[in-house]
């Protein structure tokens, strides 16, 4: 596995990834501004609405109740932007995934067996379908998630291993799409590399690159593996 992130890792400065990596960091990062300012929006616009009668529940104290909340919705919008941001960066970049696979496939595998890439209507509708798994299992996971803030470890080891599963098993999926043998290498088949994968994610700046060796690692591991085997 290690062989495999040091395989990719040596293969980002090639064009081919930065391409389709910036793009999909660019998506991410204005996705999650616009959920961000809209959920500000939706506060304040319930606050405002609610105004008068607090006023009049809560005399003076109005103002200071207002500012509170405020700050409470700003933090609980953070932390889900904190807490989503792998998956929705993993999904992003499954859009430009093939683009990755072909960079990386073409400079270290070139005489490998390679299926044609899926088409775009059924590359949005993957990503999609990784968009609501992962948002339904992470609202799912959020109470351990809050646990985590006064238990540092539980919350860390559940992220770990709910985003290791779900980023493996997707891209697990996405490379054996390209892979006319043994297709059917996914879930925990590739957890570690998951694993491993969420822990970059967790650190600033470097999480940008994670989805990236993600998917060479595991593309790397498919066809070590395979000449393991002849």
């Amino acid at each position: 596995m290690l062989r495999s992130y040091a395989l990719t890792f040596s293969q980002l400065s090639d064009p081919k990834i930065l391409k389709p990596l910036v793009f999909a960091t660019l998506l991410t990062i204005g996705s999650i501004i616009l959920v961000l300012v809209l959920g500000a929006t939706a506060i304040d616009w319930a606050m405002t609405s609610l105004s008068s009668a607090m006023d009049g529940w809560f005399g003076k104290a109005e103002g200071w109740l207002r500012i509170i909340t405020q700050v409470i919705g700003a933090l609980f919008l953070l932390m889900i932007a904190y807490f989503f941001f792998a998956s929705i960066h993993a999904a992003f970049l499954g859009l430009f995934f093939d683009d990755l696979l072909d960079a990386i496939r073409n400079r270290h595998y070139p005489q490998s067996e390679w299926l044609p890439p899926p088409s775009l209507s059924r590359s949005l509708r993957d990503s999609l379908r990784f968009i609501i798994l992962s948002l339904t299992v992470n609202l799912i996971a959020l109470p351990f998630y809050l646990i985590g803030w006064f238990v540092p470890p539980i919350g860390l080891a559940v992220q770990v291993l709910v985003n290791g599963y779900l980023l493996g098993k997707e891209y697990g999926y996405l490379v054996g799409l390209r892979i006319s043998s043994d297709s059917s290498q996914t879930g925990t088949k590739f957890l570690k590399e998951g694993i491993l994968a969420s822990l970059v994610w967790m650190v600033p700046l470097v999480n940008f690159i994670a989805p990236v060796l993600l998917a060479g690692s595991i593309l790397h591991s498919r066809f070590l593996n395979t000449k393991g085997k002849e």
